[in-house]
């Protein structure tokens, strides 16, 4: 409530009784305080100066350095960063990463700004960069062990067979680049091996490309990836849902035309 209300002397008085308040993990909901605040700065009146309470306390950074990415939470995230913490953070996925994932691009552009290196090839292809992209292949256009391992925020959903299977590592940074509305960089991958209808490791969705495009509303790339063979009745894993289903969730019914 401390944090909820910004009441940042009470924070303190409350980490002074107990210290633990800031490492601390919970088995439900969000693990820790400072991710809470990572994930919930809109609806907290001061996020950065409890983040910054809890940080001097000893947090981990790591974790919510991540999620502040993916949710757009750039005072928390830069908060974060001004405590040392590496801009990198995990090594199988990182917080650039996760901007891409949730199509944070203001996020993106910044942690770039601030140095953060492209880990993958689904990192590249989210930038929408081809130049950046070709360096995970070989002269003769085979992929680099580079080009992997597949990383997500939702690490259950690749299976450890597939984290550095070629095809996989392909195939998912595919759909990243559709996911990302990087049409140029998708039609790159496509034209080099990658499944228009795969639907990859990686993702909460569990779906193909198709369903991404629908979710984010890109006429034109629904419009590309029906040309070269999508399939519009496949159902996602998630909401068993095929990509009519999830234009018209998410609020872009003018794209079920094209899904003929």
């Amino acid at each position: 409530m401390a944090i909820i209300l910004s009441d940042l002397d009470g924070l303190r008085t409350l980490l002074d009784d107990d210290p633990s308040w800031a490492t601390r993990r919970s088995s439900v909901g969000h693990p820790t305080l400072l991710q809470m605040i990572a994930c919930e700065a809109e609806n907290i009146e001061d996020p950065v100066g409890s983040a910054r309470i809890l940080l001097d306390a000893g947090a981990d950074p790591a974790g919510p350095l991540v999620s502040a990415a993916g949710c757009n939470a750039q005072s928390v995230l830069e908060a974060i960063l001004e405590s040392g913490a590496s801009i990198d953070g995990p090594k199988t996925w990182t917080p650039l990463d996760e901007a891409l994932y949730w199509c944070n691009r203001d996020i993106a552009e910044y942690l770039l700004s601030r140095g953060a290196k492209i880990r993958a090839l689904s990192t590249a292809a989210g930038l929408g960069d081809p130049a950046e992209m070709a360096t995970f292949f070989d002269a003769d256009g085979a992929l680099l062990p580079t080009a992997g391992p597949i990383g997500s925020p939702f690490p259950d959903t690749v299976p450890a067979e597939a984290a550095n299977d070629p095809a996989a590592i392909m195939n998912h940074a595919f759909v990243m680049a559709v996911n990302a509305g990087q049409h140029v960089a998708a039609k790159w991958l496509h034209d080099r091996g990658a499944e228009v209808n795969a639907a990859p490791p990686g993702y909460h969705w569990k779906g193909t490309a198709l369903h991404a495009a629908c979710w984010r509303g890109d006429a034109d790339l629904v419009t590309w990836l029906m040309s070269i063979g999508a399939d519009p009745t496949i159902h996602d894993g998630l909401a068993n849902s095929d990509a009519a289903g999830w234009a018209n969730h998410h609020g872009h019914p003018e794209l079920v035309p094209l899904l003929t």
